[in-house]
């Protein structure tokens, strides 16, 4: 199924279109009456835990109007029908438990009425760190046949998430004691979101790893804003003993706004993307990177979401967690600090506030997971946003 975002727009053109199906459904569908789904699907909505929501995005019609009545079944929650949507769009969307939605058993169409909304309801919502919710829905054979093939509909729940972040006030985090100093990865994904209220000097840190003592500079990532050679709200990453200066033209970072930055070494190239979209590609070494920490720029302000991987996201995987939080427990997930103020239990999944460090959550790492905290910075604070919390994607 393509994924159909939509709008006005393409409900107003579904509307005129409609009697262009009225027109010949027997040669069209080999039969008088048919009814089918408007939305193909998938309908993507950001949710908020807690909330109740209403969903009437999903639209049932009729290739013909018709003064008489029929009831089409509806189906919901069949995991064979959200297998095969994972299967073919390589996702790993979640079933919606029952308990968290309601939705009429069948759809009744009153006489001359073609087209109706299928009423969602969800309350009570609750998400898991695995990963985001689905519904699919179905029509079945009632005193009318779905048409092949636009019988399927598919309600993706993505979570917004309401949070403090981490706002750091010129002194940063960093730790050289996380891994053994003969410490290597093939590949990594280093991923950060930042804002800061201005860009008005040069070398202005971002993050990344601390090496060995007397390693190769071949091992050093560093990022940052700004240089002698580039404008101050200009991207850079140094690594690999060469450096990489984003272009002006794909991306130049304005004040008060949050960037999600991802720098991915694949073994051989190094990508950078921001918000999702790839910015800068290079070829500047190859072979594995040593590694015996990590470090958080103190001039970034506000940080969240900062996370570091032993593998190459792909691009797709990359732009799909702009905005949202990851599976603690996924492989390769070496750091993950949401920078919340809240801590993980490593064992059994729960969440505290606890604000006196800037907590790992990730569990993949098999050594010592206390080395992986980071120490509170100087000065820093997990701020509310005045009560108000940050809130992504923005509302």
């Amino acid at each position: 199924m393509k994924k159909i975002v939509m709008t006005l727009f393409g409900t107003l053109l579904l509307a005129g279109c409609q009697n262009e199906l009225y027109t010949d459904p027997q040669k069209d569908y080999g039969s008088d009456q048919g009814a089918y789904i408007a939305a193909k699907g998938p309908i993507q909505i950001f949710v908020e835990e807690g909330k109740e929501y209403f969903i009437k995005d999903v639209k049932v019609g009729l290739t013909v109007k018709e003064d008489k009545s029929y009831d089409i079944p509806l189906i919901a929650g069949d995991q064979a029908q959200l297998d095969e949507y994972n299967r073919k769009n390589n996702t790993s969307y979640l079933m919606l438990p029952p308990e968290m939605y309601e939705m009429p058993a069948a759809m009744t169409f009153k006489p001359n009425l073609a087209m109706q909304s299928i009423p969602v309801s969800l309350k009570d919502l609750k998400f898991s760190m695995k990963g985001d919710y689905a519904l699919p829905i179905r029509l079945s054979k009632g005193s009318i046949a779905p048409i092949p093939g636009e019988e399927e509909a598919l309600i993706i729940l993505e979570k917004r998430t309401r949070t403090k972040a981490l706002l750091m006030n010129n002194y940063g985090s960093e730790s050289d004691q996380m891994f053994p100093q003969d410490f290597k990865v093939k590949q990594w994904t280093m991923e950060v979101m930042v804002r800061r209220s201005a860009y008005n000097a040069p070398n202005r840190s971002i993050g990344g790893t601390k090496n060995a003592p007397n390693s190769s500079p071949l091992d050093e990532i560093f990022t940052r804003f700004g240089d002698v050679t580039i404008d101050n709200n200009q991207l850079q990453i140094k690594t690999g003993g060469a450096q990489i200066d984003i272009p002006k033209n794909k991306f130049a970072a304005q004040p008060n706004e949050w960037y999600m930055l991802a720098f991915v070494y694949d073994g051989k190239a190094t990508l950078v993307y921001m918000n999702g979209d790839l910015v800068a590609e290079s070829e500047i070494r190859d072979g594995e990177y040593g590694l015996t920490g990590f470090w958080i720029g103190g001039s970034n302000e506000y940080v969240r979401e900062v996370r570091f991987w032993d593998i190459a996201r792909t691009a797709q995987q990359i732009k799909a967690y702009t905005w949202k939080m990851v599976n603690p427990d996924e492989k390769g997930l070496l750091l993950y600090y949401p920078c919340n103020g809240q801590k993980r239990d490593h064992e059994t999944g729960a969440i505290t506030n606890d604000e006196n460090k800037v907590w790992n959550w990730a569990t993949y790492y098999n050594g010592d997971k206390s080395k992986l905290d980071l120490p509170f910075p100087t000065s820093g604070k997990f701020d509310d946003n005045d009560g108000k919390m940050f809130v992504f994607p923005a509302e």
